[in-house]
């Protein structure tokens, strides 16, 4: 049977509680903290002005027989205490700004913690949330199905999120991959999409590629398959893990160039990437100094690439065949991003640049760069004469 209780705990015995490690956030069902500056200097003001905010549900999940010590997690609130405890803490103050209630602006406006009066401070210990407990005979099951009931009507989870209250063999591997030192090392992924996820969701896509090859994902259908579908027996994860983190470890010698990093920070790229990677290790091929070059030719072709240049007679077979191919990817960039076909497309094109062994390649790469390059100067001087 699903029990709860209702009571209220004050700010100062939650605060304890967290600091002390008694109160955690499992992050095997929670999402990661999103709320910005703004979201924590007004809940701040809300309890400043000594209105309501919303509970928050506690489960004691286990308790030491021996100490009588419980660990209780937080199932839903953890962006609200999170957010309390860094106040507490100093680590920002309530900016003007963010501020609603003028009284609150004039009296605490650009205060940490530590800046507020003494009575201020004992009345923030001793404000009361509402506590919703639920029974310690629950199951970790019954906990993960009331987050996601809680959060059904929540429309600012994203997919990723939601996904991530499914725990298994699939989903432990996405979070493993996305700690990989790679993402932050080079930026791959700013604040927000770490903060929603989107680092987690990238490498459940790269475990789809690597196990399925290149599909079709214009929906979440799925990835959201792989997560049920492969809670547990996922008996190749380890090995899977080994490969792809190998194709991680590839992927660090393409990027050190800075127009191919600013290249593969768009998704789709890195996915096209990663593709033809994945192609590379299947086929023994080993990543050399010409396939970075390769690399850096094609990422310099496709940024003075322009589909409304007129090249009609200026190129010779060569040239026109790679013009040719780099209008297809650039078609294929454009829209549909994670249409089969478009996905293929991409992987196709930016694989025969990559690991065509003809010589010449260079010398025609350089050729069709400048005059596409001369092309544009045409272009740019003709528009002008007729503006002028």
């Amino acid at each position: 049977m699903f029990l709860f209780t209702d009571n209220h705990k004050s700010i100062k015995e939650i605060n304890t509680m967290f600091s002390a490690g008694t109160l955690i956030v499992d992050e095997t069902y929670q999402r990661r903290s999103v709320w910005g500056e703004k979201d924590k200097i007004r809940l701040i003001e809300t309890i400043l002005l000594k209105l309501v905010i919303p509970e928050v549900f506690f489960w004691k999940a286990e308790t030491d027989p021996e100490t009588g010590e419980s660990i209780t997690h937080i199932v839903d609130g953890q962006q609200r205490i999170k957010a309390i405890a860094s106040f507490i803490d100093n680590e920002y103050k309530l900016k003007k700004q963010y501020l609603l209630d003028e009284g609150i602006k004039e009296k605490y406006g650009n205060k940490f913690f530590k800046d507020l009066d003494p009575d201020v401070k004992t009345a923030f210990w001793n404000y009361r949330l509402m506590i919703i407990e639920i029974g310690q005979e629950s199951t970790k099951d019954d906990i993960v199905q009331v987050f996601r009931r809680l959060n059904l009507t929540d429309f600012n989870l994203n997919d990723q999120e939601k996904r991530n209250s499914i725990s298994g063999d699939f989903a432990a591997l996405a979070r493993d991959l996305s700690e990989e030192p790679i993402w932050d090392k080079k930026h791959l992924f700013n604040n927000t999409d770490i903060k929603r996820m989107k680092d987690v969701e990238f490498c459940g896509t790269l475990i789809l590629l690597y196990r399925q090859g290149i599909i079709d994902q214009t929906d979440q259908k799925p990835l959201n398959q792989a997560y049920e579908d492969l809670q547990s027996g996922y008996n190749e994860a380890e090995t899977d893990k080994e490969h792809i983190c190998q194709a991680i470890t590839e992927l660090e010698k393409f990027i050190d160039e800075d127009d191919i990093l600013k290249f593969v920070k768009r998704k789709a790229q890195l996915y096209t990437l990663f593709s033809v990677i994945f192609y590379m290790q299947r086929e023994k091929i080993e990543i050399n100094d010409l396939h970075v070059k390769r690399l850096n030719d094609f990422v310099k072709l496709y940024s003075v690439f322009d589909n409304d240049l007129d090249m009609d007679g200026k190129l010779n077979e060569k040239e026109k065949n790679l013009y040719d191919m780099l209008k297809k990817y650039k078609l294929a960039s454009s829209e549909g991003l994670n249409k089969h076909t478009n996905r293929m497309i991409r992987f196709t094109v930016m694989r025969d640049f990559l690991c065509n062994e003809d010589e010449s390649l260079t010398e025609v790469q350089h050729s069709l760069y400048v005059k596409i390059e001369d092309s544009k100067t045409e272009k740019d001087d003709n528009n002008f004469m007729i503006t002028d």
